[in-house]
């Protein structure tokens, strides 16, 4: 349970869900905590072993993404944002988003995030 929508109990419930889901020891999850007082928006950044394998395996994965921002959790006003790449069979997910807003900035700040995170593998 992630307690009352937008308020303190639930960042403190999801940055443990996070906690616990680095330390299973192979997947990478980064909280930026929401806090309005000084602009600073809600990310939650996820890459899973699988799409760890993806930028390993596919070469094009370093050079050429595509961002899908058109999803939305309306309950909660956030906004879901996919990266994915091209590949023979199709189109393959190297990363998700999670964040409070869908602003340029926002999203630069996220994929940031990504990048750190990533290369700290």
């Amino acid at each position: 349970m992630l307690g009352d929508h937008n308020k303190e109990s639930m960042f403190k419930c999801l940055e443990a869900i996070v906690k616990n889901y680095n330390n299973s020891g192979h997947k990478k999850a980064i909280l930026q905590e929401y806090d309005t007082r000084i602009r600073k928006s809600f990310i939650l950044c996820i890459i899973t072993n699988l799409m760890c394998c993806m930028h390993k395996k596919v070469f094009q994965a370093e050079e050429l993404y595509y961002i899908d921002a058109s999803a939305s959790f309306d309950p909660l006003n956030t906004s879901i944002t996919l990266l994915y790449t091209s590949w023979m069979a199709g189109t393959l997910l190297l990363g998700l988003f999670v964040t409070s807003d869908e602003l340029e900035i926002t999203l630069k700040k996220a994929i940031i995030i990504y990048t750190l995170k990533f290369n700290n593998f």
